[in-house]
């Protein structure tokens, strides 16, 4: 199955919004000054593909692997498809395509599948908690084209992470959230550069029957050193009322700035007469 979207820098802005997520290369006045587009959240693509996927059946699937490979800009066509790996019946590509698929690299491809071998781990880093409300919910469900409820907030709850990892890095408490702030600080650090999704896994265990109106998210975040001031791994637990929503382990890597910039296309090469919203 296969979809075709075309994002608006409304529905980035909106999105972002719901989700607490300022990252500047989603921000149209701070891309625009530099003639580049607007990046559309890899949060918003997954959950956008996650609708889809969930749409063609009943099935359910419990482990997402998702892998970056690289951006789109609002106004510009994206096909979101699912498709069945050949060689396992039981595995969904995940794709995310303009012009080659977003979502995969050369050794790796992005899919869900209902996995037998939870991914867990034991809960050894810092707590953090985030408020949300209805609006946010609502918000989130209308753009990610998300008709189950109980989907939507279990793909709001993914979203809400990156905010959760910002607050680590922005006020740090162990050593290895001390060493990522000062690697990402543009006054320290002459190098500028910015963290981005390398990959991610997500395991969902059974019983999520969707998030009150208004509340609150635990997110216990353990940052893990890999290669000191090049790559990072995050282990994120989803929790609400004492209960796991869902075990999530991130793989970060430090960019420059600049090589960020050269993966952004060029203002004039997205097409900004699009009446398209993607939603």
């Amino acid at each position: 199955m296969e979809k075709r979207f075309c994002f608006s820098n409304k529905s980035v802005v909106e999105f972002c919004r719901a989700t607490a997520d300022d990252n500047p290369i989603h921000n149209p006045e701070v891309m625009h000054t530099q003639n580049k587009g607007v990046v559309v959240p890899g949060m918003l693509l997954f959950s956008s593909i996650a609708s889809l996927l969930h749409g063609l059946s009943n099935d359910y699937y419990n482990y997402f692997k998702l892998v970056f490979g690289n951006v789109v800009c609002t106004n510009e066509d994206v096909e979101l498809k699912v498709t069945t790996n050949p060689n396992n019946k039981a595995e969904k590509f995940l794709q995310a395509i303009n012009g080659h698929d977003l979502f995969s690299t050369k050794k790796e491809r992005s899919y869900a599948t209902n996995t037998n071998s939870p991914l867990t781990f034991d809960l050894n880093g810092v707590t953090r908690t985030l408020k949300y409300n209805k609006k946010q919910l609502n918000v989130f469900r209308s753009i990610s084209s998300c008709v189950n409820k109980t989907l939507s907030d279990f793909l709001f709850a993914i979203a809400y992470a990156s905010a959760a990892l910002f607050k680590a890095i922005r006020e740090p408490i162990t050593d290895v959230e001390v060493e990522i702030n000062q690697l990402l600080d543009k006054n320290l650090n002459p190098k500028q550069v910015s963290p981005f999704y390398q990959d991610l896994e997500i395991y969902r265990p059974g019983g999520f029957e969707g998030l009150n109106s208004d509340g609150e998210l635990q997110y216990n975040v353990n940052f893990q050193r890999e290669v000191k001031n090049r790559l990072y791994s995050a282990k994120v637990a989803c929790i609400q009322n004492g209960s796991v929503l869902y075990y999530s382990i991130y793989k970060l890597v430090a960019i420059p700035d600049k090589l960020i910039l050269r993966m952004v296309k060029n203002l004039n090469a997205t097409d900004k007469t699009s009446t398209k919203t993607g939603y």
